[in-house]
């Protein structure tokens, strides 16, 4: 059949896109460089390839950045000389592959989700490499890669790219555990996933993260202490795991054999969580959806895109385990200002109020959600706290009396228990009551 001009243009080496989208820019340009240097290296011996590539980096930044994204665009697209184009580039770079980092960057946050099977792959295997070979800011894309994770491992390929990540970060533990930002973020991510990873099929993989997770915070507690309260309420989600379980009774009952610096539990709840771990359990499309529901869209007229949000990412049993993280994102990091408070924009206590509504047939993504909602309560200090972190709770308590009168009876009832609950006392017999009680 015949082929139009513009699905030409469509046709991409690294992404996959739909029938009316345009071609990406840094897709384009990669390509466009790879093309053009590929034209004038195509009949030269190997030796002779490198000595006009190192010759044209010298020439001109430009001609250094054009040089970069060709053999980038080669490692992302053919697996089989990869590692041969990685090695070149590691001799020719001239800005310690910083080039290389960003666009890699750019790639795993904004277009990772279209990737290409075999570009998915290289990204990793990229990624790997960096790590290995010591290249500094090669973190950056471990971050990026952590916040790709799905919460809910519906299909192979996002359990391959979980697995991926895991194995990549086990390989160079020396490496990862001498940066405490990387490890916090690393507990954050994989004590969310872990609650979600359940049935046979993910048995092994659940097992690794256990693992991976117990050992790593005990090796790095102080480093993992400074994620905050948060911390607290993943481990609640994972308390039953017989790991998990005596970690419990050791933050509880003997504390200082996790750190001599560890005074109790305490210390923990009493530090607030950044909001940069809370937005990194949050897909980046799945971000801008929700920023552009709570800052775009007028009450009243949300159904259809609440309709669109839930067929698109909550359709599944298993993507309910991600709403407790959606309703931290909304509490903690999406603080609208006065003029859309005081408008006609859908706020964030009604997208909250039916994020609830969605897991009530599952009673433990139920009791997760509502701890998210009123985790904040149980430790608030208003000299550090914000109150737009309580507000959204505060407020569908109040709007739901009248039209809704069970919601804010079963928010109500589960403070009133969770008071007694959350004592150090209660937690110690124990410290799965805090979730109970929700």
């Amino acid at each position: 059949c015949d082929v139009t001009m513009s699905e030409v243009r469509r046709r991409s080496r690294l992404f996959c896109y739909g029938p009316l989208e345009p071609r990406d820019e840094l897709d384009e340009r990669l390509e466009k460089c790879h093309s053009e240097l590929s034209a004038l290296t195509t009949n030269l011996k190997e030796n002779e390839v490198y000595n006009h590539l190192n010759e044209k980096v010298s020439r001109s930044a430009q001609d250094h950045e054009e040089t970069s994204m060709a053999l980038l665009f080669s490692i992302l697209t053919d697996p089989t000389t990869a590692p041969k184009l990685y090695h070149t580039l590691t001799l020719l770079t001239r800005d310690s592959l910083a080039l290389v980092l960003t666009c890699s960057e750019k790639i795993i946050m904004e277009h990772m989700s279209k990737l290409q099977n075999t570009t998915r792959m290289q990204v990793l295997w990229l990624t790997r490499e960096l790590v290995q070979t010591g290249v500094a800011g090669s973190d950056r894309l471990c971050f990026a890669l952590l916040k790709q994770l799905p919460i809910s491992c519906t299909i192979s390929s996002d359990v391959y790219l979980v697995e991926c990540l895991l194995h990549i970060l086990l390989d160079n533990r020396e490496w990862m555990e001498s940066q405490p930002p990387l490890v916090c973020s690393v507990v954050y991510t994989y004590l969310s996933l872990l609650p979600g990873h359940i049935g046979p099929s993910l048995a092994t993989l659940r097992e690794q993260e256990t693992h991976f997770c117990v050992s790593l915070i005990r090796n790095k507690f102080m480093d993992c202490i400074q994620i905050g309260r948060d911390l607290v309420r993943l481990l609640q989600g994972v308390a039953k795991i017989p790991e998990f379980t005596q970690l419990w009774r050791d933050l509880l009952q003997n504390p200082q054999s996790l750190s001599p610096q560890f005074s109790g539990l305490q210390q923990i709840l009493s530090k607030r969580t950044s909001r940069r771990f809370i937005a990194g359990r949050i897909l980046p499309d799945v971000e801008v959806k929700l920023n552009f529901l709570l800052s775009k869209v007028k009450f009243g007229q949300h159904r259809l895109y609440q309709e669109w949000f839930q067929k698109k990412y909550l359709s599944t049993p298993e993507s309910q385990h991600q709403i407790a993280e959606l309703i931290r994102y909304v509490c903690c990091v999406i603080h609208p200002p006065n003029e859309v408070l005081g408008s006609d924009i859908f706020p964030r206590w009604a997208l909250i109020g039916w994020l609830l509504s969605l897991c009530q047939p599952n009673p433990v993504a139920s009791a997760n959600a509502k701890l998210a909602l009123l985790f904040d309560w149980l430790c608030y200090k208003p000299e550090s706290d914000s109150i737009m972190n309580i507000e959204p709770g505060i407020l569908l308590m109040f709007h739901s009396l009248r039209p809704h009168p069970q919601i804010t009876a079963t928010l109500l009832d589960c403070l009133c228990r969770v008071s007694g609950a959350s004592s150090s006392a209660a937690l110690e017999s124990s410290p799965c009551l805090l979730l109970v009680s929700f």
